[in-house]
């Protein structure tokens, strides 16, 4: 409903129509803020998920390479300049995992963390008091009813007068209640659009900060890596290329 932008508390006492009329506005927003909100939380936390894999898989990759040179190969033979190169592609891959690593944790903390305190804490918070409203509703109304059913004829003061206070004291309880929950409804009208954006803001920053710890701490290191790599590169190739020769001139002979 454009230009309502919450639920007035002073309406409470009176609990209007027209009040539960708006109040079942507010709580289809809170069922569409929801089923909204979990589906983001699933898909970031997908990205969570993702990042942690290919974290540990780069950790592992950097391992193995590592571990080249404890292998032994029936038919590979002792090859230093293919260790060597290996041991470089380790070194390097390594400090890339440990870039992946922070970035895991920034996530964690930058993006998951606040999606995760919004899902848990304010949206079950709307539930609960939506719970607690109800039970509150339905108890006044059973003594609204219990109280319209006493006898005219066969007044009993004692009864009437628990029956009376059981009406006066379930009235004032779901009048706590009522506005208890229509504060959280408003206040969830402004928490939402903190708790869409905040995840986003966590989730680009460690983006930018990923980027940027790659650039200042692997450029240097990455271009003498991959002058050495390519010089390793072309005298592996070079010698396949000879053996493969020599071997073509031997079955010409033969």
């Amino acid at each position: 409903m454009p230009g309502i932008d919450k639920l007035p508390i002073e309406e409470t006492l009176e609990d209007s129509p027209q009040t539960r009329s708006l109040l079942g506005v507010f709580e289809e927003d809170a069922t569409a803020i929801s089923n909204y909100m979990n589906q983001l939380y699933q898909a970031m936390h997908r990205i969570y998920d993702a990042q942690n894999e290919l974290s540990a898989a780069t950790h592992l990759t950097s391992k193995l390479l590592k571990e080249y040179e404890k292998q032994r190969f029936p038919l590979g033979g002792d090859d230093e300049v293919m260790s060597s190169t290996l041991q470089q592609f380790s070194k390097v891959i390594d400090e890339l995992s440990s870039c992946h690593a922070v970035l895991s944790t920034q996530l964690a903390d930058a993006m998951m963390f606040p999606i995760t305190q919004f899902k848990e804490r304010d949206l079950k918070e709307i539930l609960t008091l939506k719970e607690v409203f109800q039970i509150a509703s339905n108890d006044h109304d059973a003594a609204i009813y219990r109280y319209s059913r006493l006898s005219k004829k066969r007044e009993n003061d004692k009864v009437k007068y628990e029956v009376t206070e059981d009406v006066y004291t379930s009235r004032k309880k779901q009048h706590q209640t009522m506005m208890h929950y229509f504060c959280a409804l408003n206040t969830l009208q402004y928490k939402k659009k903190i708790a869409l954006l905040e995840p986003l803001l966590g989730y680009m920053q460690a983006q930018i900060s990923f980027f940027k710890m790659g650039s200042e701490n692997l450029n240097e290191q990455l271009e003498e890596f991959l002058t050495n790599i390519g010089t390793n590169f072309m005298y592996v190739y070079n010698r396949h290329i000879i053996v493969i020769i020599h071997k073509f001139i031997i079955f010409t002979i033969i």
